[in-house]
C-alpha cells in the first residue's frame, strides 16, 4: 500500500465544492487500515492456533504408543501394531541362558516379514533387580514391541534355518492354526546336556502350509525320555541354539545398529484379542455360555470361535505323569472394543486366583482349590492377544 500526503491527494483528485479537510480523511483513513491489520492478525493467530490443536490432537490420536508392557486390554486410544496382518518368520520359546542366579527367565519371541519383533519375558519369582524397566510388573513384561529392518530379520531367518539344518531328523510339522495356547508337545526332541548353557521349549517357522518344530528338551527333565525320543545335541548344534538364543533373548546386545528400523521398546497392542473359556471336564458352547452373566453371553455367543482339548496332568511321585481328566476351551474372536464390553459384563465375578500379574482373568465357577492348574469342575474365562499371523499364545501363570 502507498501512503499519500495532502499535495498529492490534492493533484489526483478533483476539486469540489466546499473546503475539503484532508487532515481528516488521512487520519480516518490511517484508522482504518490499522483496525483491517488488527482483524487480519486475529483471524491469523486463530486460524493458527486452530490448526496446530488439530494437528496435535490428530497426532496425539495416530501416535499413542505405550512405553511399557501393559497386563489385559490396552488403555483406550493406544496405536494398534500396524499392519493388523503379519507373515510369521520364526516363533521362540524357552529359558534364556544367561539369566542372574537364583531367578528363572522365560523368553519367548515372534519375528515378522515386516520387521516386526514382538517378546515377553516372564519370571517364576519376583525378579529382584525390579524386572526390566518396560515391564509390566516384576513378574512378567507383557507383550512388548521393536522393528526390525529387512538385514535384522534376514540374520534371525538365516540363524534359524541353521538350527533347523542341523536337526532336520528331529523336525515335526504342524498345521498353523495349531496350539492355539501353544499345543502339546511332540513326538520327537532334542536333547540339551545337563549344564548348558542354552535350553528352550521350541523353535517354529513356516515349512510350506505348515510350521516346522523343533522341540529342545533338557535330559534331566522327569519327563524327556517318557514323552520324547531324540539324540543329545551335538557341539555344532549347541552353537547353532546359542546364536538364536542370543538373537531372540538379547537382541539389543547381539544385532547390529543396522538390523534396527525402531529400536526403542514400546507395548504391542493388538487389534483383536479372544475371550478364551477353559472348562473342565469338557461342555458344549450353549452350556459354557449359560454359566456366564447374561450380557456378556450376548456379547459371546455370535462371535466366531475355535475349540480345542487338552488332559489335565498330574506329577507323581517318581516323576510320573498321570492323564487325571480333560479340559475343554472355546475362545471367541473379538475386537479390542468388544473385548472391553465383555469385560465389563464379567465385572461382578471374582478375579481368577493367581492371574492378575498375567492376565485379565475371571473365575466363572467358584473352586475350593485356587491353583492355576486346571482343576475338576473349573471354570475360568480371561483375554488373549491375537497376534499378527493370527496365532494365539498362553498369557496365564505357567504351571
Amino acid at each position: 500500500m502507498i501512503d499519500l500526503d495532502r499535495a498529492s491527494l490534492d493533484r489526483i483528485l478533483p476539486v469540489t465544492p466546499g473546503a475539503t479537510d484532508w487532515d481528516d480523511v488521512l487520519s480516518r483513513s490511517r484508522a482504518d487500515q490499522l483496525r483491517r491489520r488488527q482483524r487480519a492478525i486475529v483471524l491469523a493467530v486463530a486460524t493458527l492456533v486452530v490448526a496446530v490443536g488439530t494437528a496435535s490432537a490428530i497426532g496425539s490420536v495416530r501416535d499413542f504408543f505405550l512405553d511399557r508392557g501393559f497386563i489385559g486390554l490396552p488403555p483406550e486410544g493406544a496405536t494398534p501394531s500396524a499392519p493388523e496382518g503379519g507373515e510369521l518368520v520364526v516363533q521362540w520359546a524357552g529359558f534364556t541362558g544367561r539369566h542372574a542366579a537364583g531367578t528363572h527367565a522365560i523368553r519367548r519371541a515372534w519375528v515378522y516379514a515386516d520387521g516386526r519383533f514382538i517378546w515377553d519375558r516372564r519370571e517364576h519369582d519376583a525378579d529382584p533387580r525390579g524386572g526390566i524397566p518396560e515391564g509390566a510388573n516384576q513378574l512378567i513384561s507383557g507383550y512388548l514391541e521393536q522393528r526390525l529392518t529387512p538385514e535384522g530379520v534376514e540374520i534371525v531367518r538365516s540363524a534359524v534355518a541353521e538350527v533347523f539344518d542341523r536337526s532336520r531328523s528331529l523336525l515335526e510339522t504342524v498345521p498353523p492354526d495349531s496350539g492355539p495356547l501353544d499345543g502339546a508337545p511332540g513326538r520327537l526332541a532334542l536333547f540339551i546336556p545337563a549344564g548348558a548353557d542354552v535350553a528352550g521349549f521350541d523353535l517354529e517357522a513356516p515349512d510350506g502350509d505348515r510350521l516346522a518344530r523343533l522341540e529342545m528338551v533338557g535330559v534331566d527333565a522327569d519327563f524327556a525320555r517318557e514323552h520324547h525320543q531324540g539324540t543329545i545335541a551335538t557341539p555344532e548344534q549347541l552353537s547353532a541354539l546359542r546364536r538364536v538364543d542370543a538373537l531372540l533373548t538379547d537382541a539389543a546386545s547381539t544385532l547390529p545398529a543396522s538390523a534396527w528400523a525402531v529400536r526403542a521398546v514400546r507395548a504391542y497392542v493388538p487389534s483383536h484379542y479372544a475371550a478364551c473359556i477353559d472348562t473342565t471336564p469338557p461342555k458344549d458352547a450353549p452350556q459354557v455360555l449359560s454359566m456366564l452373566p447374561a450380557r456378556a453371553a450376548e456379547l459371546l455367543r455370535d462371535k466366531p470361535r475355535t475349540g480345542f482339548g487338552a488332559d489335565l496332568q498330574e506329577g507323581r511321585e517318581g516323576g510320573k505323569v498321570v492323564v487325571i481328566g480333560r479340559s475343554h476351551t472355546y475362545c471367541f474372536r473379538l475386537t479390542t472394543e468388544q473385548a472391553r464390553e465383555v469385560a465389563a459384563a464379567l465385572s461382578g465375578l471374582e478375579r481368577e486366583p493367581g492371574w492378575d500379574s498375567f492376565a485379565l482373568a475371571f473365575r466363572v465357577t467358584p473352586s475350593p482349590v485356587p491353583e492355576p492348574v486346571p482343576q475338576p469342575g473349573l471354570t475360568k474365562i480371561w483375554f488373549e492377544p491375537y497376534f499378527p499371523d493370527g496365532r494365539l499364545t498362553f498369557s496365564g501363570p505357567f504351571g
